[in-house]
């Protein structure tokens, strides 16, 4: 058995060595743990992540598919012993809260160099390795109909152009509502915020419970303009469909992140684990994964995908918000409550 570690331990170091080569800085270039790094991880093309992750590093990705409430009720109960050498993917107030807890190790990737700053955690204890974005998902079809123009920024949306035809979602049941109207907030500080929410709900003739729910409406042909997280999927999903995706003049996002397991037992391939993935090689992997804008804008999107050098993103302040959410939706319910919400 020892022989055959040591074995394993070879070719994890000659993989490492290719690797290092081939690709950006490594913090880690030669690691002599056992060749496995564990993943906690709520992403899409999981088996293609592993398999291209291994190719490139020798290091075997196992993982465990979970909600972000499932992974830090996980991370909670394992603190003394945690299983994952890493947590990819999922809401970034679940991270901030595990990062509070102590339950994430702090790690400055070299690669993190190539990326905007406002999608890295400043002590290095969470980096986006990509955005879901806001943007607004059009029937052409109705648009072209009912002779109704394409939105290009926020304040079009507040206009009569678009009453009756705006789709959005409820922030006291979904998470990329709430972080729509946060977004708002931002932009506009808080009091005149509200005020353009106030006119903003005025063009909505109802709520979804779903932050898919407003697309789902726009490709059914039901309404012309629907307020969604990554519009330029559904594309990339359908090329068919009588529908376009637009970002507006600012936009609202939030990362998908990936944390170092504090008490890790394989902490140097779980370095190598976020070098990887914020690589152009590993970016490039992630994004035929799950089709979301990266963070890098050095890299060759696929088609559909917006490069993130194109898009103007506000500055997201996630812990602000985290730590206001209560208040924020109170405070929302107390203005919006009689809107109806449907499935």
């Amino acid at each position: 058995m020892k022989k055959l570690n040591g074995i394993l331990a070879i070719l994890c170091i000659m993989a490492a060595l290719v690797f290092a080569g081939c690709t950006e800085q490594q913090a880690s270039e030669v690691s002599e743990e056992e060749p496995i790094v564990t993943v906690y991880v709520a992403y899409g093309g999981l088996d293609l992540i592993a398999e291209e992750f291994e190719k490139d590093t020798g290091i075997k990705m196992e993982y465990v598919s979970l909600s972000s409430g499932e992974a830090l009720s996980r991370l909670k109960a394992e603190q003394s012993n945690p299983s994952a050498d890493v947590w990819l993917g999922g809401g970034i107030d679940a991270f901030i809260s595990a990062q509070n807890d102590g339950l994430l190790e702090a790690y400055k990737s070299p690669n993190a160099e190539e990326i905007d700053p406002l999608f890295v955690e400043e002590n290095g204890y969470w980096i986006g390795v990509s955005l879901v974005t806001i943007g607004i998902l059009e029937n052409t079809d109705l648009m072209t109909e009912k002779g109704l123009p394409e939105p290009e920024t926020w304040d079009d949306l507040i206009t009569e152009d678009y009453s009756g035809e705006l789709i959005a979602s409820n922030p006291t049941v979904s998470g990329t509502a709430y972080f729509t109207i946060c977004g708002i907030l931002q932009m506009n500080g808080e009091e005149e915020g509200w005020n353009y929410l106030d006119k903003f709900y005025q063009n909505t003739p109802f709520l979804t419970k779903r932050g898919s729910g407003p697309g789902n409406l726009v490709t059914a042909g039901e309404y012309a303009y629907g307020v969604a997280p990554d519009p330029h999927t559904t594309l990339i999903a359908n090329s068919e469909l009588p529908v376009k995706s637009v970002f507006l003049d600012n936009v609202i996002w939030w990362p998908s992140p990936v944390s170092i397991v504090n008490g890790a037992k394989h902490p140097e391939n779980a370095k190598i684990f976020v070098d990887w993935c914020l690589s152009k090689e590993g970016q490039e992997v992630l994004m035929q994964a799950s089709p979301r804008v990266p963070v890098r804008g050095d890299i060759e999107v696929i088609e559909g995908v917006p490069n993130p050098e194109e898009l103007n993103f506000i500055d997201m302040d996630f812990v602000y918000w985290g730590e206001n959410r209560d208040r924020i939706l109170d405070e929302w319910e107390s203005r919006y409550r009689e809107i109806s919400t449907t499935e």
